[in-house]
């Protein structure tokens, strides 16, 4: 079994054969092009309706994204035209080129072939990569920016320390995530230059033009700081607690959250699976410390600082904000394997993993077809059945998806009203018995959820019964409601 892996044909082979499986799964899923939901037509909008320069300020409809990251989907749509496939191209496109760079970034870490194609597997079938390798957010670039900017340092270390600058201040403007990376990588090096005493003059140059950034920066920072004080109480449960009593379950719900499409398999028995990845993941951190202290720091000290500004409430320990993890998770697992590679161990692992990931990986590619897909054909419903004398009512939350949709498929409607997001399901009640009876109405309402919003369909099904028509067009995430005649 060795030989067979040192062979150099059967190995690029096996790595040509996991990297078209890779592309094929995120291609797969970027043809369906699902419907936008909430977040993805949100930004949109914002794309569509905003200039330029203003994309560098606060957005509307409760969205936050890198401003280089919008701008560059503006270039894009304003030379394509706007459609879905447009606005995910850029998440897309570097989803793809972080394929090959992943497997550069896993070859610093890994020394067997085995544990490398081990890593390589793993990350071309995670459920998550897939997923937001075609939905329109940053996501797909924050997981770039970790192997990309780790590289660089590899790669240069303090040499040409200008131009390292340069390239470490652009990343921040394309992912919020790469200023966590990149602070840990700072903090490697800095720490290699008061140890060895040299490089101090290159290091200085290598923060010059990221200290000047980080004052522009800091700019953006305080045109979007209402919306980043919103975004922290959305994601309030992904703060360590000052007593540190939930961090042992953030740590395991985003181990488990990162080692998806196997999350199908370990479902029933969460915490068993958790414990187990955890465990292998430990140790090859451990492996990884023993084997290559700098390489250790390298890797793991963004994840340390990741903690610490959890802890202090700056970023949320929680699900796709820290899908830029991923890679070092992977390797840490991977790493494991490494050690005991010289008995090919590794290699028979790999081989039982790939027979047995098929079928989580074609149930997960069909879960994620199947995830916030509802809002076009609830659009299309409404535009085929709406008359011009109906009402709209919206939820706040379907907005986005309003706006979008209607300039998509040229529907325009004169009576629409937009319902603030409810904290109190009585008002509700109250607003639905004001409206006028002798209309007909048409509710749009989804369920995405917000802190301490009111989940308010009951009332309006309790609302349609007492009228001649009630009917509910789409169960889901959207839902469709006409009441009338």
């Amino acid at each position: 079994m060795k030989n067979v892996v040192k062979n150099n044909k059967i190995y690029f082979y096996l790595l040509g054969l996991i990297f078209i499986y890779a592309v094929f799964l995120r291609l797969d899923l970027y043809v369906f092009n699902r419907s936008f939901w909430f977040d993805e037509a949100a930004l949109a909008i914002n794309i569509l309706d905003k200039g330029f320069f203003d994309l560098f300020k606060e957005l509307s409809y409760y969205q936050s994204a890198p401003p280089m990251f919008l701008v560059e989907t503006k270039v894009l749509v304003n030379f394509f035209s706007f459609s879905e496939y447009v606005f995910r191209i850029i998440p897309f496109f570097v989803s793809i080129v972080t394929l090959p760079l992943f497997y550069i970034f896993s070859k610093y870490f890994l020394y067997s072939r085995q544990s490398r194609l081990l890593a390589v597997f793993l990350f071309a079938i995670n459920t998550n990569l897939i997923f937001y390798s075609s939905e329109f957010k940053p996501y797909a670039i924050d997981v770039f920016a970790v192997s990309a900017l780790t590289l660089l340092v590899f790669k240069f270390k303090l040499k040409y320390p200008i131009f390292l600058g340069l390239i470490f201040s652009a990343f921040l403007w394309y992912s919020y995530a790469s200023g966590i990376v990149e602070f840990g990588l700072i903090l490697v090096l800095l720490v290699i230059v008061i140890k060895n005493k040299k490089n101090i003059k290159n290091f200085l140059l290598f923060i010059l033009p990221q200290f000047i950034n980080l004052f522009l920066y800091a700019l953006h920072l305080g045109e979007i700081d209402n919306m980043r004080m919103f975004m922290s109480a959305v994601w309030a449960h992904g703060y360590i607690s000052k007593d540190f009593s939930n961090i042992l379950e953030l740590v395991f719900d985003n181990i488990f959250y990162t080692f998806q499409p196997y999350k199908i398999v370990f479902n029933s028995s969460m915490i068993f699976g958790t414990v187990i990845l955890s465990i292998v993941c430990f140790f090859g951190a451990v492996f990884l410390f023993k084997a290559n202290k700098f390489k250790f720091y390298i890797l793991t000290l963004p994840y340390f600082v990741l903690l610490l500004l959890s802890y202090f409430g700056s970023y949320p320990y929680q699900d796709r904000l820290v899908l830029f993890l991923t890679p070092m998770f992977l390797v840490l697992f991977a790493k494991f394997f490494d050690y005991f590679s010289k008995n090919n161990i590794t290699l028979f692992f790999v081989a039982i993993l790939i027979i047995l990931s098929f079928y989580p990986v074609y149930c997960s590619q069909k879960i994620m077809k199947n995830l916030p897909s509802q809002d076009k054909a609830v659009f299309l419903e409404l535009s085929n059945n709406y008359k011009s004398s109906d009402v709209i009512i919206l939820a706040e939350t379907y907005l986005p998806q309003y706006l979008y949709y209607s300039r998509v498929f040229g529907f325009c409607a004169d009576n629409v009203k937009v319902e603030k997001m409810n904290k109190n399901i009585y008002n509700y009640l109250i607003f639905l018995n004001s409206l006028d009876k002798t209309k007909n109405y048409w509710f749009v309402y989804s369920s995405v959820k917000f802190p301490g919003i009111e989940d308010v369909r009951p009332i309006i099904e309790f609302f349609g019964q007492d009228r001649e028509k009630f009917i509910r067009y789409n169960k889901g995430k959207t839902d469709l409601y006409y009441v009338g005649k």
